[in-house]
Order: structure tokens, then sequence, then C-alpha cells
């Protein structure tokens, strides 16, 4: 016998950063995030975090590195996120202008596509070190299109 699952999806995930603005400034430049109007106070009133999205459904929320951790060593996680044949494609499109490192602080190039055989990932780092990927399940489309 299963239980019914009470999670519907990822609501946010938590990054540290230095600064909230360079880093919102950041994600909305090379992923198209925003930041939530409904979450505003929290860090208008420096209690953080800023809550950043594209629909309200998948978040990420920014706590300043000093202020979450409380003097506390920080290690970074790897995030994933999900996009389409065209996102990605679009992405990999613009990656010598996103200007992008991996986590040893070399540039990412369109060579650096990961095939899983299932999927296709890149991975990369924000300004503060945490560790991202933009992976898509569109496998066979994206084989045919990247030749």
């Amino acid at each position: 016998m299963t239980q019914d699952s009470i999670i519907t999806g990822v609501d946010h995930v938590e990054l540290y950063v230095t600064d909230w603005d360079d880093a919102a400034s950041w994600y909305e430049r090379v992923l198209g995030v925003t930041p939530e109007t409904t979450f505003e106070e929290w860090w208008q009133t420096e209690v953080g975090p800023l809550m950043l999205s594209v629909d309200e459904t998948t978040k990420l929320a920014l706590f300043e590195r000093e202020s979450a951790v409380r003097g506390q060593e920080v290690s970074p996680h790897r995030i994933a996120f999900q996009t389409d044949v065209d996102g990605f494609l679009s992405f990999i499109d613009r990656l010598e202008t996103l200007e992008l490192t991996d986590r040893d602080g070399d540039p990412v190039t369109p060579d650096d596509v990961v095939d899983h055989e299932l999927s296709y990932s890149i991975y990369f780092t924000d300004p503060d070190g945490n560790w991202l990927e933009l992976t898509t399940n569109d496998y066979d489309e994206v084989a045919t299109r990247l030749g």
C-alpha cells in the first residue's frame, strides 16, 4: 500500500549570495527570473530571503551569505533547472555572451554540453560559486538539432 504524496512540486531552492541586488540582476539576465512581489517584504526589511521566479511555481530563495549562515561555512549544492529543447538550444547559443564559468573557473562553452543518453545538461556556476545545471529531457530532438 502506498501513501499519496503531499508534494506537488519544488517550491524554492535556497542559495547563499554576497549581495541580493547583484545576484538578482545576474539571475534575471541568465535565467529570466525576477523578484516575487508576494514576498517583497522579506527582503525590503532585510530579513530575507529575496524570492525569484518566472511564474510563482518554482522559486529561488536568495539569502545574503553572512546573515544566512551566521559565520558558518557554506558548501555549494548543485541545482538543476528543467527546460525544453528550444530553451536549451537557445541557452547554448547564448553561452559566449553570458560569460559563464564552471566550478573550476573555466569558461563554459557549447563543447561542455553533457550527453547523459536520456537527457542533455550544461553545468555552470553563478558569481557566488553556487553550482547550477540546465537540463532537458527532449533528448532525441536535441540530438538531432545538435547534429
